[in-house]
């Protein structure tokens, strides 16, 4: 079974059920499998087979909604990306995955054409150059062919970073998809019920999850272009949305909007997602009545734990534990040892919904596991009860006297204060120890000494920043993660 069968039975159980919301469009179930039906009859006449490889370059649109599932009946491998790539990693990732086939807008359809000799090439606008996503005009009938497909092919190459750096391409399969959509079910009990409010760009991980969870549920998928506040505390409003999985620094940005967020509310229940949200952050939300989750997983990995804050409070420090019999968590050591409870190493993780491979880079791939445990680069600790402490990227600690600092607990304290919208925390080496620098977003009432003054009186003494930078904004990646890597270039 393959998502598109998914999808077709839901359209035979839920015929007039909402499937999809995006803006004023509202797409039913039969609606939303006729129009893929339609996308489908214009890709085999276009002649896209499983042979192909396609590349979507789009923000979150209905086409690529259509696209995904289309291309899931043909059994076609998909590069998904957005427009926050930069041309030059576009071309770099065309040329190295041997993309021939492009569906996007006309922009990019232009720029690419000149670039590579690519088989076929359909936009979403009309153009007289190319093929036309919506014309439908040589359809008679919507009947498809019967296919054996295989659910293990690849299927998604998704990548590890935004638009920068050298992203790692991520191969999935469908069955990896589908079962990753089943175990976010059942843990957050999501039913046909449910509204889930997908507010991510859809190439993520994290995007795609929030996609087909509620559509292979049977629930509604309520699509958000791009994320900002204002918009999402609407949407959630206006289309009695009742699940969502958020990002921690959008979650920041909510609290700071206190009138709205007062009226906000969720009846399944909010998910932390991407870094540990602070204490003080979660007492706020649980005050509001919502119900809030916090997880911890990966790209490669999928969710791994959970935790309802409400009913474990007294294990609001950690990220939860395992949810399911089949996920395995380990410490290892720097010696690759595996740690006792309560001692300090690197979070690797044993799921069934792992990743398939790094596409190409075999080595790497080998690399990244110990004995069937992926290795997650994250640094943590499990209690004596299995719950799960996470503690900051392995990369970005900083090392000072000695002493070793999260960076994760240095912002965490800061973006508290009620007038810092965004923060971040790196390690910069200087002869041979390193110093803090600290990036705090400008406003009218940000001043370098306001910073200072927190700094001394709330962090310790060897969290201190060396220097602090205001800056008018942070670099984002594609989810809107601050990229730290971006920040050196203010140094």
């Amino acid at each position: 079974m393959v998502i598109f069968d998914i999808l077709k039975k839901n359209a035979i159980k839920y015929p007039y059920k909402e499937a999809i919301i995006f803006d004023d469009i509202k797409l039913n179930y039969t609606e939303l499998l006729n129009s893929v039906i339609k996308t489908i009859l214009v890709l085999e006449k276009n002649k896209i087979t499983n042979k192909n490889k396609v590349a979507i370059i789009e923000d979150n649109t209905i086409s690529y909604i259509l696209s995904l599932f289309s291309l899931s009946y043909l059994g076609v491998e998909i590069i998904p990306l957005n427009t926050h790539y930069s041309n030059d990693i576009i071309q770099k990732i065309f040329e190295k995955h041997k993309v021939d086939v492009l569906i996007s807008n006309t922009k990019y359809a232009n720029f690419l054409s000149n670039k590579f000799s690519l088989k076929k090439i359909i936009t979403t606008n009309k153009s007289k150059n190319f093929t036309y996503f919506y014309d439908y005009s040589f359809l008679k009938k919507k009947k498809l062919k019967k296919k054996k497909l295989n659910s293990k092919k690849n299927f998604l190459i998704l990548f590890s970073s935004g638009s920068t750096g050298n992203p790692k391409p991520i191969v999935f399969t469908q069955k990896n998809k589908i079962l990753r959509s089943k175990l976010m079910r059942d843990l957050y009990k999501i039913s046909e019920e449910d509204k889930v409010i997908l507010t991510c760009p859809i190439d993520h991980s994290l995007g795609m999850r929030l996609l087909f969870l509620p559509l292979l549920t049977g629930g509604t998928c309520v699509v958000m272009s791009k994320f900002t506040t204002e918009k999402y505390f609407k949407v959630v409003k206006k289309n009695n949305v009742t699940f969502s999985i958020l990002i921690s620094s959008q979650i920041y940005e909510l609290l700071k909007r206190k009138k709205k967020f007062k009226k906000f509310y969720l009846k399944k229940g909010l998910v932390s997602a991407s870094s540990k949200l602070s204490n003080h952050t979660k007492k706020i939300i649980l005050k509001n009545k919502i119900n809030l989750f916090e997880m911890y997983g990966a790209s490669e990995i999928g969710t791994v734990t959970s935790i309802n804050v409400n009913k474990d409070s007294k294990k609001m420090k950690s990220v939860g534990k395992s949810y399911n019999k089949n996920i395995s968590i380990r410490i290892l050591s720097n010696k690759n040892k595996f740690l006792k409870n309560n001692e300090t190493g690197q979070i690797v993780c044993r799921t069934p919904t792992i990743f398939k491979e790094y596409l190409g880079l075999n080595e790497l791939t080998k690399n990244s596991f110990f004995k069937g445990f992926f290795k997650t680069g994250d640094i943590g600790y499990l209690d004596n009860n299995k719950y799960l402490y996470f503690l900051g990227r392995q990369k970005n600690i900083i090392r000072r006297s000695g002493i070793t600092i999260y960076p994760e607990d240095i912002e965490n304290i800061l973006i508290n204060d009620k007038n810092i919208n965004e923060v971040a925390a790196i390690g910069i080496n200087r002869n041979e120890n390193e110093e803090i620098c600290l990036f705090v977003k400008k406003n009218n009432k940000i001043t370098y000494d306001y910073v200072k003054k927190i700094c001394i009186k709330k962090l310790s003494v060897f969290q201190i920043p060396n220097k602090i930078y205001l800056i008018d904004n942070f670099p984002k990646t594609s989810i809107g993660k601050i990229n730290k890597k971006l920040l050196l270039s203010f140094l």
